[in-house]
């Protein structure tokens, strides 16, 4: 998303720098760019890579949840890549925005669309996970794979209508009449509405997309599981707790000893440990989601305001463009951090990592107290 500004395609040879103050800046977030994106790149890619393996196993490819997640780990991968463009400039300064504008517009459209579809796609799987909770009846036919896969192609094709005018000429100008190499930037003299629209109107409309209306459907969507996972669960409590008393005159001494009464406890601790698990697990990625987004998204807002003002305010001050740049770094981590947020916050998705990568599945054993544990089981190699 973050990628509207003037200086969102600019890149500066190393060549160019001197020692001059300004130009330490240059210098400094190429470093610190290197440095990052190279993080970045290796947790990233890895950790996408086996989410994917995971996400597309026959078991978790059987229900939505697992499509949405699956097409994440898609976009990501996708996201990071279109990233590549900034890494190549600041670690080996090749501005590939020099040889072709059609391919700068196309690697920008490309970046916008998977980004948008990524928080989409988060987006979706909390309304999916509180439609199977608000309405279990009719969850069975409404949140299935195919469904899933529909509603997933319906916010890729609205994205791509949506971060279609990249493509317009109003963005980068070829190599040609007397210009040796291309640029990216807006061409503000020739089509001065687009200019316009590119700098005042569409930062609101990409803020918006990209952020506030996905992150206001996790919010709302998650506020309202954890009410009617607690509401659902203090019903349960209530109707146990009569059910045990109606029946406490005929619970011998033997029932409570072979332990139906340890197993009913361990129901409900089950269900409090499953609404925790799924509850952080949903609770990280906003969390995660809006503290890597909002940042850049609320300073190119301000600060495309000011260039409209004073269009020289950016290109001669370097301390600018530094911060945007480690904004844009921060912002790329979200698409890199999904993996481990699940790992950290899933039993169930680790389970599922560590079936894929160890060929065991996990089965459901008894003990003596007939309290449930996950075991480990060797799978013949396929």
């Amino acid at each position: 998303m973050a990628d509207s500004s003037y200086y969102l395609n600019q890149t500066v040879p190393v060549s160019s720098i001197q020692t001059t103050t300004p130009m330490n800046y240059i210098l400094l977030g190429n470093r610190i760019g290197t440095i990052i994106y190279s993080i970045i790149y290796i947790l990233g890619f890895l950790g996408n890579t086996f989410a994917l393996m995971t996400f597309s196993s026959r078991c978790m490819r059987q229900n939505s949840s697992g499509i949405f997640l699956l097409i994440l780990s898609i976009s990501d991968i996708i996201a990071l890549v279109t990233s590549i463009w900034f890494y190549l400039s600041d670690a080996f300064a090749i501005n590939l925005q020099n040889y072709s504008a059609l391919a700068c517009r196309l690697r920008t459209f490309l970046a916008y669309v998977f980004m948008d579809l990524s928080s989409w796609c988060v987006a979706g799987l909390a309304f999916d996970r509180y439609i199977r909770i608000r309405l279990p009846m009719y969850a069975i036919n409404v949140c299935t794979p195919r469904n899933a896969l529909i509603m997933i192609l319906i916010f890729f094709l609205l994205l791509c209508g949506i971060n279609g005018h990249y493509f317009s000429p109003g963005i980068g100008q070829e190599r040609g009449e007397n210009r040796t190499t291309a640029h990216c930037l807006e061409n503000r003299e020739k089509y001065p509405n687009y200019y316009y629209f590119y700098k005042i109107i569409w930062p609101k409309i990409d803020m918006i997309i990209f952020c506030f209306l996905p992150a206001c459907i996790m919010i709302l969507c998650n506020v309202n599981i954890i009410y009617l996972h607690k509401k659902r669960l203090h019903n349960f409590e209530n109707l146990n707790n009569y059910r045990l008393k109606k029946r406490s005159t005929q619970i011998n001494i033997q029932q409570t000893l072979n332990g139906i009464l340890p197993v009913q406890k361990a129901s409900i601790i089950h269900r409090r440990t499953m609404e925790r698990q799924m509850s952080l697990m949903m609770a990280a990625c906003v969390i995660v989601f809006l503290c890597t987004t909002l940042p850049i998204t609320i300073y190119l807002i301000l600060l495309e305001q000011v260039i409209m003002k004073n269009p020289n305010f950016a290109r001669n001050n370097a301390f600018l463009p530094f911060i945007f740049r480690m904004l844009r770094a921060l912002m790329y981590i979200h698409f890199g951090s999904n993996f481990y947020l699940y790992c950290l916050t899933s039993r169930i998705f680790r389970a599922e990592f560590i079936q894929q990568i160890t060929f065991r599945k996990f089965i459901v054993r008894s003990n003596h107290d007939q309290s449930k544990h996950v075991m480990p089981n060797k799978l013949s190699h396929l």
